[in-house]
């Protein structure tokens, strides 16, 4: 027996030396949401820098509402699409962190403001429009982006059908948004608080929201921020601090306990819509995935 015996020490060494100790890391799994006419296989480089980083990673991006389907469906549908992949999913049933982009990004933020269940720890949302918009997208001539903006809730923008970023207007004209809007002002507690949605965002340990400084398609970019232009401002040329806005002032959403708590990060990259390089990704975001669901004992060794 003693070959056998020596046998084993030798693979216990090996396997220390590879890192699978007495105890093997469970990394908290994350999911992946899409942006606007794009699908799953969008955040495909994402993926692999995460398996990459945290070897052993569960990682899923979700396949709901991908192409055309993410334009033409408003965003009541494909929220309880999310809520009903993650639902499905067993590995996600203790919890995960939650990453989206774009129009996913929002869908990400809204899953943990509605559902949160299960719960999300890290919830990144990279040029989101969190706030919603008041102007249409790739319109960089001022006078045109009013106009687009003007005609757009004149014509009723808010009830449009077969329209998904109808979902998030906003518009210019806050009474008209209050009584028009017709899912993200509840989304965002704009009309009444909702204790429980509240309660779903205090919840996160940590909440990023990335601004792309030169976006143009989040009209205004700093949405991402949960911030807008101040209503009143015609020519849309000055955007409202976050800790001057009414949903900050008030911790409609629990921001301002996140910030207070050391919680919300808002940072930026100096790039278009989704335009940042993988370096800075991997710098800034990459680590918000760091952290463990718990630890496993390794398998005992017979011999």
């Amino acid at each position: 027996h003693r070959p056998m015996a020596k046998s084993a020490v030798l693979l216990a060494h090996a396997l220390a030396f590879c890192g699978v100790g007495a105890r093997a890391v469970l990394y908290r799994p994350v999911v992946m949401m899409h942006g606007m006419n794009e699908d799953a296989t969008h955040l495909q480089r994402n993926m692999d820098a995460l398996r990459a980083a945290y070897p052993g990673i569960y990682v899923t991006s979700l396949a709901v509402y991908e192409g055309r389907r993410s334009m033409i469906h408003h965003m009541e549908p494909q929220l309880e699409a999310v809520i009903a992949a993650i639902k499905a999913d067993a590995n996600l049933s203790k919890g995960f962190n939650f990453y989206g982009e774009s129009q996913g990004a929002l869908l990400a933020r809204a899953y943990v403001t509605v559902a949160n269940d299960p719960p999300v720890h890290n919830l990144i949302a990279i040029n989101g429009p969190q706030a919603g918009v008041g102007e249409c997208p790739k319109v960089e001539f001022p006078g045109v982006k009013q106009l687009c903006g003007d005609l757009s809730t004149d014509l009723r923008i808010y009830h449009w059908p077969f329209c998904a970023f109808c979902s998030y207007w906003r518009g210019k004209n806050e009474a008209m948004y209050l009584k028009n809007s017709g899912w993200v002002a509840d989304i965002n507690n704009d009309r009444t608080i909702n204790q429980t949605r509240r309660q779903n965002m205090l919840s996160l340990n940590q909440y990023m929201a990335t601004v792309a400084l030169q976006d143009e398609i989040v009209q205004p970019s700093y949405s991402a921020w949960h911030t807008y232009w101040y209503w009143g401002d015609d020519s849309r040329s000055k955007i409202m601090p976050l800790y001057e806005t009414e949903g900050y002032k008030s911790d409609a959403l629990g921001l301002r306990s996140l910030a207070e708590r050391g919680a919300l990060i808002l940072n930026s990259f100096d790039g278009r819509h989704l335009g940042y390089t993988m370096d800075w990704w991997n710098e800034n975001v990459l680590p918000m995935f760091d952290n463990r669901l718990s630890e496993m004992p390794a398998p005992s060794l017979v011999v």
